[in-house]
C-alpha cells in the first residue's frame, strides 16, 4: 500500500513538471498554455519577501521533483526514491499548495485558478531538466543520495516559510530571507 501511495504521489507531481512536454490537444490545455503573466509581476520579486520566499521555495520543490523523475529511470534507486519522495510530500503537500496558490495568485491574478504547475515554472523561468542544475555531480550520484538528503532540513518547506527552520535549512547562497508567516499572501 506504502508503494501505491508512493507512485501515485509521485506520478500526480511530476505528471505536473513534465506537463509542458506533452502536446496540448485540449481546449483546457490550450488555456492553461495562454496564462500570461501581469506584467508588473515579471521576474523574481526582491522587493517582496513574502512572495520572495514562495519563489525560491518552489524551485526548490521544483528541482527535486525534477530530479526524483529523473531518478525513477535508474532500477536501483527508483524504489528508495519514491518511498523518500512519497514521505517527504506527505509532509510538505499541504505547504506546497499553499506556495503554489499564493504564487498563481501573484503571478496570474484573475486567472489564478487556471494557473498549474507548468505555469509557475515557466513564470519563474525554471528549466525543464534537472541536468543543468547537476553541473558536473552525475545523475546516478544524485539519485544516490536523494533519499538521504530530502530528509534534511533544507527541504523542510513547511519550517522554511513559517520561519521556524534553523539556519542549516537556509539555502547557502548568502541572501538572508526575513522569516515569512505560514499564511496566505494578501492580494
Amino acid at each position: 500500500m506504502k508503494r501505491v501511495l508512493a507512485l501515485l504521489l509521485l506520478a500526480v507531481t511530476l505528471s505536473a513538471a513534465r506537463a509542458e512536454d506533452m502536446p496540448q490537444a485540449s481546449p483546457e490545455a490550450t488555456t492553461r498554455a495562454t496564462l500570461v503573466v501581469l506584467p508588473q509581476r515579471m521576474g523574481y520579486a526582491f522587493e517582496q519577501p513574502e512572495i520572495l520566499i514562495r519563489q525560491r521555495l518552489f524551485g526548490l520543490a521544483h528541482g527535486l521533483s525534477l530530479l526524483a523523475a529523473s531518478c525513477l529511470d535508474l532500477p536501483a534507486h527508483s524504489m528508495p526514491i519514491q518511498d523518500a519522495y512519497a514521505a517527504w510530500h506527505v509532509k510538505q503537500g499541504k505547504t506546497i499548495e499553499t506556495i503554489v496558490h499564493d504564487l498563481a495568485d501573484y503571478y496570474f491574478g484573475p486567472r489564478a485558478d487556471e494557473a498549474r504547475w507548468p505555469d509557475l515554472s515557466r513564470a519563474l523561468n525554471l528549466p525543464d531538466s534537472i541536468q543543468p542544475a547537476l553541473g558536473e555531480v552525475s545523475l546516478l550520484a544524485a539519485c544516490a543520495t536523494l533519499p538521504e538528503a530530502i530528509a534534511r532540513p533544507r527541504y523542510a518547506l513547511d519550517q522554511i516559510l513559517a520561519g521556524t527552520a534553523g539556519p542549516e535549512a537556509l539555502p547557502n547562497d548568502g541572501v538572508a530571507m526575513p522569516p515569512p508567516a505560514l499564511q496566505r499572501v494578501p492580494e
